[in-house]
């Protein structure tokens, strides 16, 4: 029995991560792309494109910088206190997932703050 629900909560932890996925990520991405505003386009962009460069570079957690990313910029175009408290729920049920299928826990900081110096760097950079 046990067996079970350890692997439909091996499941549901995968899924919830996956929100903060590459492919999810370009979803979004689009997404802004049809809203016809360059400026919060290029910064999502930029953000994404920082992000995934110091990935490259140093060994971290994709999911939580991406989803960190997907969220503010989302929470901002939205502007509404029940979508930002909805987001970071999921955020935070992401990173309880990671936690639930061991993800290194120094991988795990490290996306956070490359994710929060991505968008940082985005909003200083075009302004």
């Amino acid at each position: 029995m046990k067996r079970n629900s350890d692997g439909w909560i091996k499941t549901a932890a995968r899924d919830i991560v996956s929100i903060g996925g590459i492919p999810f990520f370009i979803l979004v991405l689009v997404r802004v792309f049809l809203l016809d505003n360059p400026l919060y386009f290029n910064r999502f962009l930029l953000s994404g494109i920082i992000f995934l460069v110091m990935f490259l570079l140093f060994k971290q957690n994709v999911y939580l910088g991406l989803g960190l990313i997907v969220l503010v910029f989302t929470a901002m175009y939205y502007e509404d206190i029940a979508y930002t408290i909805f987001g970071i729920i999921g955020y935070v049920f992401l990173l309880a997932g990671l936690f639930y299928l061991k993800e290194d826990v120094k991988r795990v900081v490290l996306g956070i703050l490359i994710g929060v110096v991505s968008i940082g760097v985005s909003f200083i950079v075009l302004r």
